[in-house]
């Protein structure tokens, strides 16, 4: 077995913002309104590290790259069916049902941080495009706000127990692989190394700090 790198510095440094703004996001935003500046700033800096790795997943690394991990539904329904009998194919990138999850959650977490842009907390604070759609819309977007943070949480939860079960089913250390980007394989990795796309990197960091400077400029 040989150690080869899989997800570059990029994705490890996405993957773990995400995480601990999300989880902060969640403390502010379910708390009693004390630290609701907070969590705007917080929802700011999420929808720049979302925005990076959505440009990443086009720009980025072979196996950031959404091409490398989306699969025709028989291909996902294959094997999630190997899942459960315990004989899925190996994937040294994410492997279908892996991937697919990872576009639910970026499309949902997308319409949570979308959505916030346009509310308020109906006393002090104002997102961005606050009254640049009519009542009715803004209300809808409201809801939505409030009450996707609890799907949200499921999603993540099954996320981790995917992670969990490939830890102790399949030996796989998909979370020390996040850690150090490494994953063990028998394939000859001379042929594998992932190389870090520096134009991929420069895009989508100018891009996502962009969009967070000239949020960060507009008083909340």
């Amino acid at each position: 077995m040989a150690n080869i790198m899989i997800w570059d510095w990029p994705v490890r440094l996405l993957h773990w913002l995400m995480v601990l703004l999300f989880t902060g996001l969640i403390v502010t935003g379910k708390g009693d309104g004390d630290y609701m500046d907070w969590h705007f700033y917080m929802g700011y800096g999420f929808s720049a590290v979302i925005i990076a790795r959505v440009l990443y997943g086009v720009l980025g690394s072979e196996y950031a790259r959404f091409k490398q991990f989306l699969y025709q539904p028989q291909t996902v329904l294959r094997y999630a069916k190997g899942l459960l009998v315990g004989n899925a194919k190996h994937y040294l990138g994410h492997n279908p049902v892996g991937g697919l999850m990872v576009v639910a959650l970026l499309l949902a977490l997308t319409l949570q941080w979308g959505s916030g842009l346009f509310i308020s907390d109906e006393i002090f604070l104002f997102g961005p495009f606050y009254g640049a759609i009519s009542d009715d819309w803004t209300e809808q977007l409201g809801a939505i706000h409030h009450s996707l943070p609890d799907i949200l949480l499921i999603l993540v939860a099954t996320h981790i127990l995917a992670v969990l079960y490939h830890e102790i089913r399949f030996k796989e250390r998909l979370v020390a692989a996040m850690l150090h980007g490494k994953k063990a394989t028998h394939e000859p990795s001379a042929a594998l190394t992932v190389k870090t796309p520096r134009i991929g990197v420069i895009v989508s960091m100018i891009v996502a700090l962009a969009w967070l400077g000239w949020l960060w400029s507009i008083p909340v």
